[in-house]
């Protein structure tokens, strides 16, 4: 297979795609994927990986584009995912995980301080904030397994980031008995895999390539649902930096991304 340059959209795609036990017949999709020839006499075709590969060809699309991206979960909280290959931030109203070549970022926003008591002033004294905590990790460009599952864990296990949606239904369709189908979501593509002893989980992608929907198990292994309700074709620099209000940073016990 030939090597994938760095900061290739694919290739973090497919890092996010094998989390779980890499099989023949992914390794074959992976080397169609590249361009090498494929044994037929290796493994038999697996129809619902290649339609995990088609939708995974959709979203790789987006992968690369700058985007800011709104999904809501099943509590109703909103977690924002603003991307600039290879950075990504995703941001909900009490953690912050930022990911770039240069490190990694998890902070999280504790409960905000009672307000002491004083003398009396003309103006009133503003409310305390609340203290952010951050752990810091080593970075890297592409998204490993093990990174998608510490970005699901700080969200509640409701949240997990969208190329790991897709490679959820790769690791289902690896399984046995296993069933799938296409169906459409308004314009977004959607691929809805089962196995034996997995109910059916669905992920669709809307024709920029972005992630519009994932019904199914999370990283964390929770269940949990994503729905995407808004996006913008751009990002600010200042999605990538820390909560503004931190006022602690622990020793750097981020998990590391291989």
């Amino acid at each position: 297979m030939a090597e994938l340059p760095r900061n290739n959209p694919k290739k973090a795609l497919i890092s996010a795609v094998v989390a779980g036990a890499l099989t023949l017949g992914f390794a074959g999709m992976m080397a169609k994927s590249c361009g090498a020839p494929v044994n037929p006499r290796t493994e038999p075709a697996n129809e619902a990986l290649e339609m995990v590969d088609s939708l995974a060809s959709r979203l790789v699309l987006g992968l690369d584009a700058d985007a800011t991206l709104q999904y809501a979960t099943p509590s109703g909280a909103i977690v924002t995912v603003s991307q600039s290959a290879p950075r990504r931030a995703y941001r909900s109203a009490g953690v912050t995980y930022i990911s770039t070549p240069d490190g990694t970022l998890l902070c999280v926003t504790g409960p905000a301080p009672s307000p002491t008591k004083g003398p009396k002033t003309a103006e009133p004294a503003k409310p305390p904030q609340p203290p952010v905590t951050c752990q810091e990790g080593p970075g890297a460009d592409t998204m490993s397994p093990t990174e998608a599952k510490a970005i699901s864990v700080a969200f509640g296990g409701e949240f997990m980031a969208p190329e790991a949606a897709v490679g959820r239904l790769a690791t289902i369709a690896q399984g046995q008995g296993v069933r799938a189908g296409v169906s459409k979501r308004g314009e977004a593509q959607c691929v809805s895999v089962t196995a034996t002893g997995i109910r059916t989980e669905i992920a669709c992608v809307n024709p920029a390539g972005l992630l519009a929907y994932f019904q199914g198990t999370s990283d964390a292994g929770s269940t949990t649902e994503l729905i995407l309700q808004n996006t913008t074709s751009s990002v600010s620099d200042e999605a990538f930096l820390p909560p503004r209000t931190t006022t602690a940073s622990p020793s750097p016990k981020v998990t590391a991304r291989k």
